[in-house]
């Protein structure tokens, strides 16, 4: 059952996916239309899953302070982002943002937190690794400043991976369940972007189209279940298990989304890499 509540979270994260491009498509990439996404999709969040708990509010000092460095490692990775993204690096952007959300947490539990390690899960890592690079080559130009701000987000995306399984796994601070969780970090998610959001005048509130709008309840909606059902894995799998699959499974599915849903053609090295990643994959099961 954990690992079909994966599957199902990484399918939601190609869906999350295709409705972000279509967010880009309208309101591009810039520093207050990301903000502004970030506010409206933090607070739609806080309010579903505050529904979702059956209007019961929990509290848990813990749970706050990790659902803050969550948001807050979050914003400024896809700040950072932005700014490697305007350099045209996005292929080396994504490599760094999924890797770090791979191996760094793969590394945490094995040193932390007493996981196995096993030669077939770390052939299995290297393989879903190889994916990565593959289905992201392309021309890139490794400024030094690139190379920094790309060190900075693989660091942060892995460090929220590792934040995540540690609020699930803790058993030395109260804790609230992974439905009030989600509902602290998109809180915090919407205080702490829409402070950033203020700060850039009143222009930073303005939508391009009307339909922008309506696309941030809908990623609320996709990316909340996604997060709830990887808070649950977390919960459940060990890091060096779950986190591969995620990265794994959301290569294959984005890459599908993207034929299925955006039309877009798959190239060859897309295609190798979703082969490699299933078999990756597989070595994890």
């Amino acid at each position: 059952m954990n690992y079909i509540m994966v599957i199902i979270s990484t399918i939601l994260l190609a869906f999350d996916f295709a409705v972000l491009k279509k967010y880009q498509s309208s309101e591009g990439t810039g520093l207050a239309a990301g903000l502004r996404f970030n506010t409206l999709n933090g607070l739609f969040t806080a309010i579903i899953f505050f529904c979702l708990s059956g209007f019961k509010f929990q509290f848990s000092l813990f749970s706050l302070i990790m659902g803050f460095l969550m948001a807050l490692f979050c914003i400024v990775y896809s700040v950072l982002g932005l700014q490697v993204l305007k350099s045209g690096n996005m292929a080396i952007y994504s490599v760094f943002l999924m890797s770090g959300g791979m191996i760094l947490p793969y590394i945490f539990g094995i040193l932390f937190l007493n996981e196995e390690f096993t030669l077939l899960r770390l052939g299995g890592l290297i393989i879903i690794l190889a994916a990565v690079i593959i289905s992201n080559r392309g021309k890139v130009s490794l400024s030094g400043k690139i190379i920094m701000l790309c060190s900075i987000i693989f660091i942060l995306n892995g460090f929220v991976s590792i934040v995540s399984k540690c609020h699930q796994v803790t058993t030395d601070f109260p804790a609230v369940d992974s439905t009030a969780f989600v509902m602290y970090t998109g809180i915090c998610r919407f205080v702490l972007s829409g402070i950033g959001l203020l700060l850039c005048g009143r222009q930073g509130f303005r939508f391009n189209k009307k339909a922008a709008f309506a696309l941030t309840p809908l990623t609320a909606i996709i990316s909340g279940v996604s997060y709830f059902l990887q808070l649950i894995g977390a919960k459940n799998l060990p890091a060096t298990v779950l986190y591969p699959l995620i990265t794994g499974g959301s290569i294959i599915f984005s890459a599908l989304a993207g034929k299925f849903l955006l039309k877009e053609k798959l190239s060859v090295a897309q295609i190798i890499s979703v082969a490699l990643c299933f078999v990756g994959t597989l070595l994890f099961l």
